[in-house]
């Protein structure tokens, strides 16, 4: 939700940088609103990491790693002195490159679904070479790397939605063997 929220902002972004007064205050409020999500985040990687538990060590691991680095990225956002938005970019390249090789290893395991399989390999590459923009958003202006941010959070955000919104059909007691 805080993705959607934080995409929903730059859709209205594009004006506020014309005055550089106001720049300088869509530069503050892009910081603390991707502060706030990273922070967010990483709590809950932290609890899905404990939902995991000791028998999925892989897992549990993969996903402290993941919520600490969050955290740790929310907490640098935070107290950094030069904190700007081509410093968003760059903390949060690591986070869409990691998000892209889990897509990627997800599709490995998907042999008798090939959309599904295709899809995940898509949006791996897609969401890796995102990864690799966002490491040169340091070149760009500040209205160039916010879009940049706009358009991964956006491209983020539609290869989430099917991920979060999938439905399960639980499993009956009355069909086991």
């Amino acid at each position: 939700m805080l993705l959607m929220a934080f995409v929903v902002f730059f859709i209205t972004l594009r004006p506020l940088f014309s005055d550089r007064r106001l720049d300088v205050v869509t530069s503050f409020i892009i910081i603390v609103l991707a502060a706030t999500a990273f922070g967010s985040m990483g709590m809950i990687e932290g609890m899905i990491a404990l939902y995991f538990g000791k028998r999925h060590k892989r897992e549990l691991l993969s996903y402290l790693a993941l919520g600490l680095l969050s955290l740790g990225t929310s907490i640098y956002l935070t107290v950094a002195d030069s904190a700007s938005i081509q410093t968003v970019a760059l903390v949060a390249a690591p986070h869409a490159f990691l998000f892209g090789v889990a897509e990627l290893r997800l599709s490995r395991h998907l042999k008798r679904h090939a959309s599904y399989k295709r899809g995940l390999l898509t949006g791996g590459i897609v969401e890796i070479s995102l990864g690799i923009a966002l490491l040169n958003a340091y070149r760009l202006s500040n209205e160039g790397a916010s879009m940049l941010l706009g358009y991964v959070a956006t491209i983020s955000v539609l290869q989430l939605l099917p991920l979060v919104l999938y439905w399960h059909k639980p499993y009956s007691a009355e069909k086991a063997p």
